[in-house]
């Protein structure tokens, strides 16, 4: 008997063994090749992209999963994710307000039809959004923030249902989707300014460092001046120059050679400088009378030449940089 109810045992065991084998495989194989609809995100669900001053198209691209293209053709319709972002902030700020994203405002992007249209034999599809830059905050945050309403077929993702599109914006020189850096030589003098002469009574002297270049316009970044720093928000806008690159003007600029002005001269694209906000509590800055900023687009120099002080202070400061484009 105890042979018998073994054997009977071993039998059973066995047969539940097999029966879990398939049930898993049915379910690996379901799990395969089950169909979810998403939008394609990093990290919290954030998918960055550049955009262009002057008006830019980006693309939100949605995936179907699954190891084979879909059998028919699937309408996504999205919308925008209203709780979105504050549960972003909420989640990674908590109580640094400063720190908070902004959503992207209406007149600064469009979108042509909210719905998009994956077709049976594809697995991806695109909507076209598109955005506008140019009156955008440089220190701010941006999302665009999308979630998927509904889909006529499938299944739609349980989390990557939704996206934050944040919007990076470039130019020329730099962008905000990473940090621009350029290497900064220079120097500078304290001193007084009247009637735009300069004059001092101490030695110029050297400055160096590692620059952080903000795009604010097509042709135009943001700056600290000399080798200042801040991580105050506030105090990096009052403290802002805005250098502005011509984009046709050209200028004829004098050549030195160690120290000593040549007969040479070449050609720069025109820059000016002035403060990146107009308030009472902003930086004053002139550009100097004797020698020429300009920019450099073969070696991607930039030559300052500016004075200027802050409203709380008394003093000017005479500042020549020159700006070369770090390596990436």
């Amino acid at each position: 008997m105890k042979t018998i109810s073994k054997i009977i045992i071993i039998a059973a065991v066995a047969f539940n063994a097999l029966w879990l084998s398939s049930c898993e495989k049915e379910f690996y194989k379901d799990e395969l090749y089950r169909k979810e609809i998403s939008i394609v995100s990093g990290d919290n669900n954030i998918i960055g992209q550049e955009f262009e001053y002057g008006g830019d198209e980006g693309l939100l691209a949605l995936y179907a999963s699954g190891t084979t293209p879909l059998d028919e053709d699937c309408t996504i319709k999205l919308t925008l994710d209203t709780e979105a972002i504050g549960n972003y902030n909420q989640l990674n700020f908590d109580t640094q307000f400063d720190s908070y994203a902004m959503q992207l405002p209406d007149e600064n992007y469009s979108v042509e039809s909210w719905e998009v249209v994956m077709k049976a034999g594809e697995n991806t599809a695109f909507l076209p959004i598109n955005v506008t830059i140019d009156d955008l905050l440089p220190l701010e945050t941006y999302f665009i923030p999308v979630r998927i309403e509904k889909v006529s077929a499938y299944m739609t993702s349980l989390t990557k249902y939704y996206a934050l599109l944040e919007v990076h914006r470039k130019n020329e020189f730099a962008t905000t989707q990473r940090s621009t850096y350029y290497t900064m030589n220079g120097t500078t003098q304290s001193g007084w300014l009247i009637n735009n002469i300069f004059g001092s009574d101490v030695r110029r002297q050297s400055i160096n460092s590692s620059k952080l270049v903000t795009p604010v316009g097509a042709n135009s970044i943001a700056i600290m001046p000399a080798a200042k720093v801040s991580s105050d928000n506030r105090t990096i806008r009052q403290m802002s120059l805005k250098v502005t690159i011509a984009e046709n003007e050209w200028i004829n600029a004098p050549v030195y050679e160690e120290g000593v002005l040549t007969d040479e001269v070449k050609p720069l694209r025109k820059v000016t400088i002035e403060p990146y906000t107009d308030s009472s509590d902003a930086i004053e800055v002139v550009m100097s009378p004797v020698e020429v900023s300009g920019y450099d687009p073969t070696t991607e120099t930039i030559y300052l030449y500016y004075r200027y002080r802050m409203p709380s202070e008394g003093i000017w400061y005479d500042v020549r940089e020159t700006m070369v484009r770090a390596e990436i």
